[in-house]
């Protein structure tokens, strides 16, 4: 059988003098074995340097990525209201100075309405196909307008419990030494509000609505409307006050050797809500054709370039030409009642 060297080279300087170099004989399977586990070894090095690659990657891809999709100089959102359009960032800065219940339509309100196919539907079969640029609120027709409004009520309903608190409040007379004293009483709603969902339309308008807050007081009063004002752009908070809270003087009962006061129950809740506010559009829409036509329905009248489409007249159910914001947040309400006199020993007022 032939035999194969494996040869080492050591410098002389490390070996005896007799030695220049140490040759190793090895068999044919012994050689094979020996390079086997050498290239096993470094194929597993490479495998653990890869695995460690991935893992790098995989754990950067699975950091937290925001919601949104922004982009520079333009945002756009993800939800449900503003997945088809995109708006710079000037835009998110509310169009108008003042709040008001409604805004100017404009085309891309128009464009975003659900039932703003069959407007476009109702033109081709009315007066026909063909090359026509559409207006909205165009100059010298003012008394054809359309806007897009807040629809009243907005009802605002609660989500879960209420946490409440309930104490006997001392009221002192108007006057040190006095027998008056000054009552308060009734209901005060204060909401705090974050807008979830927007719309399309009307993006960035300042609106103003009536919200009517239900009552959660145990004395079970009707609900109490207000008048609240909101942006319509994403992360906006705002608020609204609703109150029917009552003054009125009362003299206090007299008692020989007792100071007498007025003590009223106060009772303060914290309730989670949400409400949507609904916003549709009424009006009209101007067709322009580049040619003058006749109605498909009387092809011997009078032809005309500009026809227009009043949207509630085609759009007869409201849900076709609306669209809706989502508002969640808390009620911090406030119910002062049961008032009476209470006179005691020696009693000091603070």
């Amino acid at each position: 059988m032939q035999r194969s060297e494996l040869v080492l080279f050591i410098p002389s300087s490390s070996l005896d003098d007799n030695s220049s170099n140490l040759v190793f004989e090895r068999s044919n399977k012994d050689s094979l074995v020996w390079f086997l586990q050498c290239f096993r070894a470094i194929e597993l090095i490479q495998f653990l340097q890869i695995s460690i690659l991935l893992l790098a990657l995989n754990a950067v891809h699975a950091l937290p990525r925001p919601r949104g999709n922004f982009r520079r100089g333009n945002l756009a959102f993800d939800s449900e209201g503003l997945s088809q359009r995109s708006f710079e960032t000037p835009e998110l800065v509310r169009r108008g100075p003042t709040a008001s219940p409604c805004s100017r339509l404009d085309l891309d309100d128009a464009e975003s309405l659900p039932g703003w196919p069959k407007l476009l539907q109702y033109a081709r079969s009315t007066w026909g196909e063909g090359d026509w640029t559409i207006e909205i609120n165009p100059t010298g027709y003012k008394d054809k307008p359309a806007t897009m409004c807040v629809a009243d009520p907005i009802n605002v309903t609660s989500t879960g419990p209420s946490n409440c608190t309930e104490q006997r409040k001392d009221i002192p007379p108007v006057t040190k030494g006095g027998t008056q004293v000054r009552i308060n009483e009734g209901y005060t709603n204060t909401g705090v509000w974050n807008i979830t969902n927007v719309t399309t339309a009307a993006h960035a308008e300042f609106f103003s609505g009536k919200f009517q807050m239900p009552n959660i007081t145990k004395l079970h009063l009707e609900s109490i409307t207000t008048v609240g004002e909101f942006i319509n752009a994403p992360y906006n908070s705002f608020f609204t006050v609703a109150t029917n809270i009552t003054y009125r003087n009362n003299d206090l009962t007299q008692v020989n050797d007792k100071t007498c006061i007025g003590t009223i129950l106060e009772q303060q809740c914290l309730t989670p809500a949400h409400g949507r506010i609904q916003l549709f559009a009424t009006g009209y829409i101007w067709f322009n054709y580049k040619t003058r036509r006749a109605p498909l329905a009387n092809p011997k009248g009078g032809k005309h370039k500009k026809y227009t489409v009043k949207i509630e007249d085609v759009l007869k159910n409201a849900t076709e030409r609306s669209t809706w914001i989502d508002f969640t947040g808390y009620m911090n309400t406030t119910w002062r009642y049961d008032y009476f006199d209470e006179c005691r020993w020696n009693f000091k007022l603070n």
